[in-house]
């Protein structure tokens, strides 16, 4: 099924941003654009809330207007400079689903690399099969929505060499083409094979997932850097060579590019991966 994505900028403040891919909207803004957000429609309905700066996040709900508890957080938390916020256009939201995304987010936000400012793992009220599989699928639109659309990340503080939290000692292998690749870093590992197949001169077998510009999470081997709207890396380079590469994918996706490659160069892949994907 086709999506349609809207992106609306506020004329009265450039720095305000609202994504609609229905039936969600997404509202990016800075913690200065408060008086605006406030004329915001979508800042008077049930959603969920990200308080953020370059190294720490805050996650939390509403079950009424999401801007009441933005204003809140004003007074009594003086780190976060951005907010990002969203829910349901049509604000059907009940409180079990509030509660798995605010859970499921806080959880997605201690595997990562930021500070989590929030005291508790969030509430774990029952939540019925077909709310959980709407919560679910609502979740998985933001975070596309936003990387694809916005190119923000949420989870990923920075892009150079992150070492995944995982078991003491705990290793990735993969093994292609002859060779076998160790890293406790899955992103390490996919620039390591993807730097091999273009040194061994086989570029050009990479073609479908190569773009002449900025790579993408579609086509993730460009010519140029990308940056993101919040000014994070969203790619590596890979030494030695002119290319980047997209590398803001969790462990299970990069699974799935390797898979790709290994169509590609139509060479077989032994891919023994711990994932870290928490979807």
């Amino acid at each position: 099924m086709t999506r349609h994505i809207f992106v609306n900028q506020e004329s009265t403040n450039d720095n305000i941003s609202i994504f609609y891919d229905e039936p969600s909207f997404i509202v990016v803004a800075n913690r200065t654009d408060l008086p605006k957000i406030n004329l915001i429609e979508e800042s008077r309905k049930p959603g969920i809330y990200i308080l953020m700066n370059e190294s720490k996040r805050y996650v939390g709900q509403a079950s009424g207007s999401i801007f009441s508890r933005i204003q809140q957080h004003d007074l009594n938390k003086k780190w976060w400079n951005k907010v990002i916020f969203f829910g349901r256009e049509d604000g059907h939201l009940n409180k079990a689903q509030l509660d798995f995304i605010e859970a499921k987010l806080i959880n997605n936000f201690i595997q990562s690399e930021f500070e989590l400012d929030n005291n508790t793992n969030g509430n774990s009220s029952y939540i019925d099969k077909l709310s959980k599989i709407s919560a679910t699928s609502l979740l998985s639109r933001i975070d596309e929505t936003l990387r694809e659309v916005a190119n923000i990340s949420l989870f990923d503080k920075t892009l150079d060499d992150v070492v995944e939290k995982r078991a003491s000692g705990y290793e990735h292998h993969v093994v292609f083409m002859g060779k076998k690749f160790v890293n406790k870093s899955a992103r390490k590992i996919l620039l390591e094979v993807i730097k091999d197949i273009i040194t061994s001169g086989y570029v050009n077998k990479l073609a479908p997932i190569l773009s002449d510009s900025e790579p993408s999470t579609t086509k993730f081997l460009g010519t140029k850097t990308r940056i993101s709207a919040n000014g994070t890396r969203l790619t590596n380079p890979i030494a030695g060579t002119p290319y980047y590469l997209y590398v803001t994918f969790s462990t299970e996706a990069i699974q799935n590019k390797l898979e790709i490659i290994s169509q590609l160069t139509n060479q077989k892949i032994d891919i023994n991966f711990k994932s870290d994907n928490i979807g």
